[in-house]
């Protein structure tokens, strides 16, 4: 039997064709992209309380290392799907290993106290983050400037700040290197959130009880909703986890960052030794999903694809 390109569909292709159908494919994007999170923090804070603070560098160095061994299989690899999932994969660890250690390392080496912040007690590599938060404003200028971007937020922000960049490349648009794409995607709105959430729970600019906090909440509520209503329209599963990155970023801030603070359940990721059934039902279901992200058929993107997601 062929398709409607005149491709021999097979049977494995028949079989997982249905999963093509809304909302298939964007709920299953948004499990493989929103359980990234907690089981990387899980990684992290297991590496703290295994080895200890001194000693932690042990597994998160090389996990860093592991991670560029991911992120050049992802550049190289010739399929949207391999390419799509290293490189996130490759991403979260590469945070997890390098550039979050990396932020406590003057913490632990020079044994710095707690900052005291309003009353509020927080440790100094938060405020490392914080402060580094200028550098990835500048990438993503980089990003916005850029004539040949495919993401929807960039091409918005173009529009609306009239920017004239030129007619982009079609060839761009062929060309792409999703394992690159993806591995910057995450790791750039990865760390621009964090630091927006740091910045939200700050008392010295807003704090966890300010009423401006709660109404940038539920912005951000409502803004994840519309993108997940947006998500659950995708056929193709690779461009919807390009899209469901951003997605689950946004989210991740009131209901994984701020929600728990409020009392509404436990950061049960951050003390996964107290809950091993729950994390490892996680890891399961995370694995689950990502293995049939890349077992369902994949359907070629074309140039004018409306399923471009929000990767740059």
């Amino acid at each position: 039997m062929c398709d409607a390109n005149g491709e021999v569909m097979t049977t494995r292709t028949l079989s997982m064709s249905r999963w093509h159908q809304p909302p298939w494919i964007g709920l299953l994007a948004l499990l493989v992209a929103f359980l990234g999170t907690p089981l990387t923090h899980s990684l992290s804070v297991g590496a703290y309380r295994l080895l200890g603070r001194e000693q932690a560098f042990m597994v998160l160095l090389p996990l860093g290392l592991f991670s560029l061994v991911l992120l050049w299989m992802a550049v190289r690899h010739p399929r949207e799907s391999g390419a799509t999932l290293l490189g996130y994969l490759s991403a979260l660890l590469m945070w997890t290993g390098w550039a979050a250690y990396a932020f406590k390392f003057n913490e632990i080496s020079l044994n710095l106290p707690m900052a005291d912040i309003e009353g509020a007690r927080r440790p100094m590599n938060l405020l490392f983050i914080q402060g580094s938060v200028g550098i990835c404003i500048a990438i993503l200028v980089y990003f916005i400037l850029d004539r040949d971007t495919r993401c929807n937020a960039f091409r918005w922000l173009q529009k609306r700040l009239h920017l004239n960049l030129g007619k982009p490349q079609q060839a761009a648009a062929i060309d792409r290197n999703y394992g690159r794409i993806t591995f910057m995607e995450t790791l750039t709105v990865l760390w621009f959130c964090y630091a927006a959430s740091l910045f939200m729970g700050d008392a010295r600019y807003l704090g966890y009880q300010h009423p401006v906090t709660y109404g940038v909440l539920a912005v951000l509520l409502l803004w994840g909703g519309y993108l997940l209503y947006q998500l659950f329209h995708f056929t193709r599963v690779m461009a919807a986890i390009r899209y469901a990155i951003p997605t689950k970023a946004i989210l991740w801030i009131p209901l994984g960052e701020f929600f728990p603070r409020y009392g509404f359940y436990e950061e049960i990721w951050l003390e996964p030794w107290n809950y091993p059934g729950a994390m490892l039902g996680v890891l399961l279901v995370f694995l689950v999903f990502g293995v049939l992200a890349m077992w369902i058929p994949q359907r070629r993107a074309s140039v004018v694809s409306t399923d471009a997601g929000l990767s740059p």
